[in-house]
C-alpha cells in the first residue's frame, strides 16, 4: 500500500509539484510525519495537511523541513514562492466565488457622485456652492 494518497485533482500545478517535493524530502530522510513535525516545530496534523495539499505550509516550514532534512533551502523557497502565487489566486478566485460575483476593476465601477448636467464633476464638494466655500469668500478687511 502506497505511503502517500493521491493529492487532489483540482490542485494548481504548482502547489502539487511543491507537495510532491515535500513527500519525497520526507520519504527520503526516513522520518514518520510525527518525527518531521518534532523536529520542525510544526504539528503533526499541519504537516498532514500540507503533505496531502489541503494547505500550503508557511515558508518558514518549508525551510525548516530543509533544514532538517538536509535538502536545499532555496530550491525549496523557489517551489514554495511559485506555489504561494498559485493559491493566492485560487483563493481569490474562490473568494469571488462563493460571495456570488467578482468585484469589478475600479474603473468599471460607477461613480456614486453626483454629476453637472454637462456630465463633468462639479468643482465643490456635496452640497456646497462656491460661494459657501472658504477659500471663495472674500477677505474682510478692517
Amino acid at each position: 500500500m502506497p505511503r502517500w494518497k493521491p493529492l487532489p485533482d483540482e490542485l494548481d500545478p504548482r502547489v502539487r509539484e511543491l507537495a510532491n517535493r515535500l513527500r519525497e524530502i520526507v520519504d527520503h530522510s526516513g522520518l514518520a510525519v510525527s518525527a518531521v513535525a518534532d523536529r520542525t516545530g510544526y504539528g503533526k496534523s499541519s504537516w498532514e495537511r500540507y503533505l496531502t495539499g489541503r494547505l500550503l505550509p508557511p515558508r518558514d516550514a518549508v525551510v525548516a523541513l530543509a533544514g532538517v532534512t538536509g535538502a536545499d533551502p532555496g530550491g525549496l523557497s523557489d517551489l514554495w514562492e511559485r506555489a504561494d502565487r498559485a493559491w493566492t489566486l485560487t483563493e481569490a478566485r474562490l473568494d469571488g466565488l462563493t460571495t456570488g460575483q467578482q468585484d469589478p476593476e475600479p474603473e468599471s465601477r460607477p461613480d456614486p457622485r453626483p454629476r453637472s448636467r454637462a456630465g463633468l464633476r462639479p468643482a465643490t464638494g456635496p452640497g456646497l456652492r462656491p460661494e459657501s466655500r472658504p477659500e471663495s469668500r472674500p477677505e474682510s478687511r478692517p
